[in-house]
């Protein structure tokens, strides 16, 4: 990695149809049982601290679903292989071709598709007689995992190789986060070639518009998580639109995108959500956030609501914390609080014997170590399980999403 003249497309060309030796030693690593796993993000991992990437969402594809179950040290090392083109600013739309994306396949499919039954019931009519016919079916489902592109300067000649390796059918996890040279026209072929597609980050693409959305919501309609924080080209009336052909959508992350009152009444009538993000929203007021989300987000996971300064205090954060039990993620960078006892204060009223994870981000408000030590004395039991940002720390702890 560290010589520029590094090029994995010969690295993992298949010369005279010989499997190349790269290709060889990262596919011996699924029939030794003396290969550690090092996850390339998450708890476990040697990722560095960066305050600038510290979000509720990174890294995006550390999650229980799609690492740990369905990863393995070889998708590992090409992950880590991709983030270290990152860091070293030579991830441009020339590095990864066709024989990098087939390697990738590869090592997804290493293991058989795994099957879904699914059984139907019809019913026939016949003057005063019915009778019903059970018809089972069984889908095969392709191997999916999850892959970061975050930062990476991607264009044309990637997203054409990633189609043409057919590595689409097993994305279940992609993250573009930061991908400034991306266009809509990119975004729809790729997203035509990804039917399984679960998770989704397009966050601070800033070419993007409200065509990307259009292709989302023709394309993937297994989408479970979508992150468009950032996409300044985006509006969030048509956010809105796009939601009724996302039936599965359960997260959403559109801060930036100027919420306002109305704007969060309609997204909260849309359906009950597990994660919601829209910060940076000067248009919100806090009686709409203690409305909306009180009174229909009960089940609610993962909150960001950063830099809301006109709407998000102590009190509001007091009130939230009775409300919102089930909150285990909450970002709340650049508000004007000072505490979090305010917060343990409320859920305590709420049930004084759930004791909970909390992670919080807290980066540019008024809360200080000894703030957070006062509230550990206050709360010693329901501050056992709490976790709190305050400063660059937090990158590739694999935040519960």
């Amino acid at each position: 990695v560290g010589d520029p003249k590094c090029n994995p497309e010969q690295v993992f060309e298949a010369k005279k149809k010989k499997t190349s030796s790269a290709s060889k030693l990262l596919r011996s690593f699924h029939e030794s049982d003396m290969i550690s796993r090092i996850p390339c993000v998450g708890k476990d991992s040697a990722k560095r601290s960066n305050s600038n990437d510290v979000d509720l969402n990174h890294p995006f594809i550390a999650t229980t679903e799609m690492l740990s179950e369905h990863g393995n040290p070889a998708l590992d090392c090409l992950q880590s292989y991709i983030d270290s083109l990152v860091e070293l600013g030579r991830l441009n739309d020339d590095k990864l071709g066709i024989h990098f994306w087939t390697e990738w396949k590869a090592h997804i499919t290493a293991e058989a598709d795994f099957k879904i039954t699914t059984t139907t019931t019809s019913s026939t009519k016949k003057r005063k007689r019915s009778s019903a016919t059970k018809i089972t079916t069984t889908v095969s489902v392709p191997k999916i995992g999850a892959l970061s592109l975050h930062n990476g300067s991607i264009a044309r000649k990637t997203v054409r190789a990633m189609i043409k390796s057919g590595m689409g059918n097993h994305l279940g996890v992609l993250d573009l986060t930061g991908s400034h040279t991306l266009t809509d026209i990119e975004i729809e072929k790729l997203l035509k070639a990804t039917p399984y597609l679960q998770r989704l980050s397009l966050k601070n693409c800033r070419k993007l518009t409200g065509n990307s959305l259009i292709s989302i919501a023709h394309h993937c309609p297994q989408l479970k998580c979508l992150d468009v924080g950032g996409c300044y080209n985006m509006t969030t009336v048509q956010i809105l639109e796009i939601l009724p052909s996302l039936p599965k959508l359960e997260e959403l992350y559109a801060s930036g995108l100027g919420w306002n009152d109305l704007g969060l009444e309609q997204l909260t009538d849309a359906r009950s959500w597990k994660g919601l993000g829209i910060g940076f929203s000067p248009l919100l007021t806090a009686h709409a956030i203690r409305e909306f989300l009180s009174t229909s987000q009960r089940h609610l996971e993962r909150l960001a609501i950063p830099f809301c300064e006109q709407a998000v205090d102590n009190g509001l954060l007091g009130f939230l914390g009775r409300s919102l039990s089930a909150v285990s993620a909450l970002d709340i960078r650049g508000n004007p609080v000072n505490s979090l006892t305010f917060w343990l204060d409320g859920r305590v009223a709420t049930d004084d014997s759930n004791v909970q994870e909390l992670f919080v981000l807290a980066r540019y408000t008024n809360i200080t170590k000894a703030t957070l030590e006062e509230t550990k004395r206050v709360h010693p039991i329901h501050s056992a399980e709490l976790q709190c940002v305050i400063d660059g720390t937090g990158i590739g702890v694999g935040i519960r999403r």
